[in-house]
């Protein structure tokens, strides 16, 4: 546990804008209180996630149609910011509806409606007893959060207001306090140091002229180069349990058919592990990664902690959903998590994100302990483009971790990035060839790329075939173009072959719409078990298809064929199956495999074979 000078007193409001998920509280706001009620017991700290009565007004769905789409979201409260431009925010919102996929609530009535509840929001605080408000602000919240600082400016100018978060944590972001003067100060990076020394300055009198801010901290007075470093905490398990007590006493308020159970967020580490160089050495993680810019280096936390602070957390608030919140679950903590959490002896379920590369055996001890969702970092189906983007796995290797999660039951809820620039031909006819054998588990949902601020595609464009960089037009009509042009937002929009990509997408774009509708064609037919499964009889196996328009088809394999089969669970090169089974020739062996792979049994990828049947679970 942390100790401190407990000096800085007063009063400390910290605010989660909508448009967050609105059925889990927020990590930042709840480590941020946790974290201050620790290191200043004499401060008085509330939170405030006003997302939640803000969907409790509008609705459920209705907020959540609303909320999955970044400019759709900032749109709404874009009209309240900037009521002469309503009509483009307006326009920007109705321009994210997808053909088919049905409509959208009515912008002006949505945005009636959150203008009276954040009005009786603001009518009902004390403003002038607080001594701070704080704005944590990510992706969706930065037109909201925005506006509601204004008002709290124009009722209480005096009021320091503090902002930060993954929206504005670049270099670039410093340019936020002149284009929006009501804001005193940028926490650019992690929160929990330079916000404790932030207040104990301003609790001393606030800085002086020539005083350096904290680190992490930026302010108009500071001058260009004083308090640019980040501050962070060198251990996770310095930080105490996030406090989620402000989001189940609002829940607890409302009306008994409005409440619902809610997911606990926990985080096992800040910061990504994936750290390996691109193939011409100018970079490293993931090419179109910017999710990173608020940390500086990879920490975890010790695995029992993160199994006590679950524990602690659903027994506290009597929920039994959790989901991590790590851009990718640290490995080297998993199977020690995952363990501890299953010897709990609770009804968990766990969402989680994974990279493909995660091992059968770790992903089973995961499935047990309650995992049920994922969003696996598959991004693509060809090995080129997974090349591109420095992935580090192949094709072959992302449909692997899609089996095994069609053969777990794990709801796969990954995603095929589309429109990568660079991309070409060559990569779509890849896609389209490997979406031929994925037919089997469950359809990954496609995302358009969008080029994040100070990712590495943004930093070496000509690499990737892009012309010139400068914020993204949309921006334009959210802000007044002063406001859109004078500073870095996180999403830029750039010139390069954008169309060319579109054009050269809309074949997958089909293809995996197709799959979508043929999967759950095909799984009420099945009622929810696999479409390509096997039973194993020991000599031999027996392997049902099931395909549409088709009767079921029913392939038995026997002998040194069925152990082929199963020798190829996981990706096999050529080399180590015919030295697995030396009595027989390696061309009929290959020769088998590849008839297999006529049958769309077996996929193959270059010489390397994986058997694409999952095994039948077994009733207890």
């Amino acid at each position: 546990m942390m100790t401190g000078t407990p000096e800085a007193t007063g009063k400390v409001l910290l605010v989660s804008a909508p448009w967050p998920l609105f059925n889990r509280p927020s990590l930042p706001l709840g480590a941020l209180k946790a974290y201050l009620a620790c290191a200043l017991p004499n401060l008085a700290v509330q939170a405030c996630h006003l997302f939640l009565p803000v969907a409790r007004a509008l609705g459920y769905q209705p907020y959540q149609r609303i909320s999955r789409r970044v400019w759709r979201a900032e749109a709404v409260f874009a009209a309240l910011l900037y009521p002469d431009r309503a009509e483009q925010a307006e326009a920007l919102y109705r321009g994210t509806r997808r053909p088919g996929s049905g409509a959208l609530p009515d912008f002006k009535a949505v945005v009636n409606q959150v203008d009276d509840i954040t009005e009786r929001w603001l009518a009902g605080i004390d403003w002038p007893a607080l001594s701070l408000v704080g704005f944590s602000i990510s992706f969706c919240q930065v037109t909201a959060s925005l506006y509601l600082i204004s008002h709290i400016k124009a009722r209480c100018p005096d009021l320091t207001v503090v902002v930060g978060g993954s929206s504005f944590c670049g270099q670039q972001s410093a340019a936020l306090l002149a284009v929006f003067p009501q804001i005193d100060y940028l926490v650019a990076g992690e929160g929990e140091r330079p916000l404790v020394e932030l207040i104990r300055l301003l609790d001393a009198g606030g800085p002086q002229a020539g005083m350096t801010l904290p680190d992490g901290v930026l302010g108009p007075a500071a001058g260009p180069a004083v308090g640019r470093r980040m501050s962070q905490l060198d251990r996770l398990d310095d930080l105490p349990m996030p406090d989620y007590d402000a989001y189940f006493e609002v829940l607890a308020g409302f009306a008994l058919e409005e409440r619902f159970f809610a997911t606990i967020p926990v985080e096992a580490s800040r910061g990504c592990g994936w750290r390996r160089r691109s193939a011409d050495g100018r970079f490293r993680g993931c090419a179109f990664c910017n999710l990173n810019l608020q940390w500086q280096g990879y920490r975890t936390k010790p695995a029992a902690r993160v199994v006590a602070e679950v524990d602690r957390q659903v027994r506290r608030h009597q929920v039994l959903s959790v989901a991590f919140a790590d851009n990718a679950f640290p490995a080297s903590q998993a199977g020690a998590v995952f363990d501890g959490l299953h010897a709990l002896g609770l009804d968990l379920s766990i969402f989680a994100e994974l990279r493909a590369t995660t091992a059968p055996d770790l992903l089973a001890r995961m499935r047990r302990a309650g995992l049920d969702t994922v969003q696996v970092g598959i991004e693509a189906l060809s090995s080129r483009l997974l090349e591109k983007m420095n992935k580090g796995v192949r094709a072959i290797d992302n449909l692997f971790l899609m089996k095994q999660c069609e053969a777990l039951g794990i709801v796969n809820a990954s995603n095929l990035l589309l429109h990568f620039p660079g991309s070409d031909g060559a990569d779509v006819d890849e896609t389209l060839r490997v979406l031929e054998f994925a037919r089997w588990y469950r359809p990954l949902k496609t995302v358009r790329f969008w080029l994040g601020l100070e990712s590495p595609v943004y930093r070496h464009p000509r690499q990737f075939q892009i012309q010139s960089l400068g914020n993204h037009r949309h921006l334009k009509k959210l802000f007044p173009a002063p406001v859109a042009e004078r500073m870095r937002w996180m999403i830029q929009g750039y010139r390069g072959d954008r169309r060319r990509q579109q054009r050269l997408w809309r074949p997958v774009e089909r293809a995996v719409r197709h799959w979508q509708h043929t999967y759950t064609a095909l799984q009420q037919r099945t009622e929810g078990k696999p479409t390509l499964s096997y039973r194993d009889g020991g000599r031999f196996l027996i392997i049902d298809q099931v395909q549409p328009d088709e009767p079921p088809a029913r392939h038995r394999l026997t002998g040194v064929s069925a152990d082929i089969y199963r020798f190829c669970h996981s990706p096999q090169p050529i080399d180590a199956i015919t030295a697995a089974f030396p009595t027989h020739d390696a061309r009929q062996i290959e020769a088998y495999l590849r008839s297999l792979q006529a049958k769309w049994l077996v996929f193959a990828e270059k010489e390397v074979f994986l058997s694409l049947a999952v095994p039948v679970q077994r009733s207890a």
